[in-house]
C-alpha cells in the first residue's frame, strides 16, 4: 500500500534542471490572518518565559507562529499570541479559549495541569514563494527547530518538558481563529520542576507516545489519485496536511517509540561528551543570535571529542520527540581526527557509530547540492532519512509530520552544539535527493528528510 506522504515527498525533491509544480498555488485568493491584534491587552515577555534563540531553519522568513496556553504564571490564565518582534504576549482569550484548546489534546489531567502549553503553527504564505511545494515540509522542520529551543531552554531552567504531537487539528485552528494558510503542527507542555503530574507522567509514558491517525484514515492512499477531489486544494501540500490531520483521538492508536538495534559493520564507540549536560544547558543562555550567513567553510579538522559531543548531545533535545524511532541518522565523515573517512550510521542508544561504507568523496558530495561551494570543506555531514512506507504503516500519514518535526529538532540541536564548540552547522535545503542517496549507498526504500553540514566558518 502506497501512502500519499510518499507521493508528496517525491514531488518536493530537488532535481537538476527541474522546475514547476503540479498544481498552481493561488495564494492571492487566500485570506491571511492579521497578527497585529490591535486593541488586545499586551504583557512583556520575561526572560524566564520564552526561548531566546532563533531557530536555524527559519531563513529569516518567520514561518512559525507561537501561542501560549498559560496556567499559574506571572500573567493571567488564558491564551496568548507570542509576538517575538515586539517581545510581548498578546492576550487572545481567557478560560473558555484555554479550555477549548486543551480539550483537543489527550490525557486531559496532564495538559490542564501544565504551566504552559506552547502551540506551534506553520504560516505557509511566508515560505511558499521560496520553497514552493516543499514549503510545507520545510516549515514542519522549522517548527521542530523552534520546539527544540523550548525543550533545551526549559531543561536549562530545571523544568519538565514534554512534546505533544497528538491533538485534534481543526479544534485548535478554530479556537485560535487561524487563517487558511496557518496550520497547527506541534505543541510543547512545560511543568515546574517539582510537579507531581509531570513526575508521574514520565512513568506513564506521556511524551513517549506518538498518536497515529492510521485507524481513522480514509481509503485514499495514492494509487488512484484521480478519484480524490484534489482540485479543491490550492497545492499538493494542503492535501498532505488534510490527510495528516486527526479528527477524533478516540480513533487513534498510541504507538510507543521503537528501539534501534546494533548494526552490521565496524563499530566505533564515541568518547564521552566534552562538557557536562549542565554546562551545555547553562551556556545556551549566553549564545547571541548569529548572522547565519551561508558562506563556504574554511579548511579544518574536527576534534574527536567535539565530534562525539555533537552526536551525544542530540539526546538533550529528546531524540524522536515526536515519533517512534523512525528517523535514521547517517554520519558522513570527511575530516574528523582519528575517525576513518566514510559513511556511518549512528545508534544513540549504543553511543556508537557503525561504518556502512568507506566511500565519502568530497567532490562528488559537493556536486549533490544546488550550490556546491557552500558545502566545500565540510568536516562532516549528518543526513536524516526514513522509510516513509514503513513509517506510515505505523503512524498513518501523520507519521510524515512527526518525521519532519524530529528532523527539525535534531537539526537545531546540531546547530546549537556546533556553536558551543565554535563550529558551524547548517541545513542545506536544496540537494539532489537521488544522487545523494546513491552516493551514500542509502537503501532504496529510504528517503532523505534533511541534510546538515558541519565545518569551520569563514564568517567574522
Amino acid at each position: 500500500m502506497r501512502y500519499f506522504s510518499e507521493i508528496y515527498h517525491e514531488s518536493t525533491q530537488y532535481i537538476p534542471h527541474g522546475s514547476g509544480d503540479p498544481i498552481i498555488m493561488h495564494w492571492e485568493t487566500q485570506a491571511y490572518a492579521d497578527k497585529r491584534y490591535e486593541g488586545n491587552e499586551r504583557f512583556p515577555i520575561t526572560a524566564g518565559f520564552m526561548p531566546v534563540l532563533t531557530p536555524i531553519s527559519a531563513d529569516f522568513l518567520n514561518p512559525v507562529g507561537i501561542y501560549a496556553v498559560v496556567h499559574n504564571m506571572e500573567v493571567p490564565d488564558g491564551v496568548y499570541y507570542v509576538d517575538g518582534e515586539d517581545s510581548k504576549l498578546v492576550k487572545l482569550g481567557g478560560a473558555e479559549v484555554r479550555k477549548a484548546i486543551l480539550s483537543a489534546f489527550p490525557e486531559q489531567e496532564f495538559v490542564t495541569e501544565a504551566q504552559t502549553v506552547f502551540v506551534y503553527t506553520g504560516i505557509l504564505e511566508r515560505a511558499v514563494w521560496r520553497f514552493r511545494e516543499a514549503a510545507y515540509r520545510q516549515v514542519q522542520m522549522d517548527v521542530g527547530s523552534a520546539c527544540a529551543n523550548t525543550i533545551l531552554l526549559a531543561k536549562s531552567r530545571g523544568q519538565k518538558v514534554f512534546s505533544l504531537g497528538g491533538f485534534v487539528d481543526d479544534s485548535i485552528a478554530v479556537a485560535l481563529k487561524l487563517g487558511a494558510t496557518e496550520m497547527p503542527l506541534a505543541a510543547i507542555a512545560v511543568f515546574p520542576e517539582k510537579s507531581m503530574v509531570a513526575f508521574n507522567s514520565v512513568d506513564d509514558g506521556v511524551g513517549e507516545l506518538a498518536y497515529s491517525n492510521h485507524a481513522e484514515m480514509s481509503s485514499y492512499v495514492g494509487e488512484d489519485e484521480s478519484r480524490f477531489e484534489i482540485s479543491r486544494y490550492p497545492s499538493r501540500f494542503v492535501l498532505q496536511n488534510r490527510l495528516e490531520n486527526i479528527d477524533d483521538l478516540n480513533l487513534c492508536m498510541k504507538v510507543r517509540r521503537l528501539n534501534a538495534q546494533a548494526l552490521p559493520g565496524d563499530e566505533f564507540p564515541l568518547t564521552p561528551a566534552k562538557f557536562t549536560n549542565e554546562y551545555y544547558l547553562r551556556e545556551l543562555w549566553y549564545l547571541r543570535p548569529d548572522k547565519k550567513v551561508a558562506t563556504p567553510f574554511a579548511h579544518g579538522t574536527l576534534d574527536l571529542d567535539d565530534f562525539s559531543s555533537m552526536l551525544r548531545w542530540l539526546e538533550l533535545a529528546q531524540l524522536n520527540a515526536f515519533g517512534a524511532g523512525l528517523i535514521k541518522i547517517w554520519i558522513v565523515v570527511f575530516d574528523v581526527m582519528f575517525v576513518y573517512t566514510g559513511v556511518y550510521r549512528y545508534i544513540p542508544v549504543r553511543k556508537s557509530i557503525y561504518m556502512q561504507n568507506g566511500s565519502a568523496n568530497p567532490k562528488k558530495f559537493n556536486k549533490c547540492f544546488a550550490v556546491p561551494e557552500q558545502v566545500q570543506n565540510a568536516m562532516l555531514a549528518v543526513v536524516l532519512s526514513s522509510n516513509l512506507n514503513e513509517s506510515c504503516k505505523v503512524l498513518g500519514n501523520r507519521g510524515y509530520r512527526y518525521m519532519n518535526l524530529n528532523a527539525g529538532v535534531l537539526t537545531e540541536s546540531l546547530y546549537e552544539s556546533a556553536r558551543l564548540l565554535n563550529k558551524t552547522a547548517r541545513e542545506e535545503h536544496f540537494f539532489y535527493h537521488d544522487e545523494l542517496k546513491k552516493l551514500l549507498d542509502i537503501p532504496e526504500t529510504e528517503s532523505i528528510i534533511s541534510t546538515v553540514v558541519v565545518g569551520k566558518s569563514t564568517a567574522k
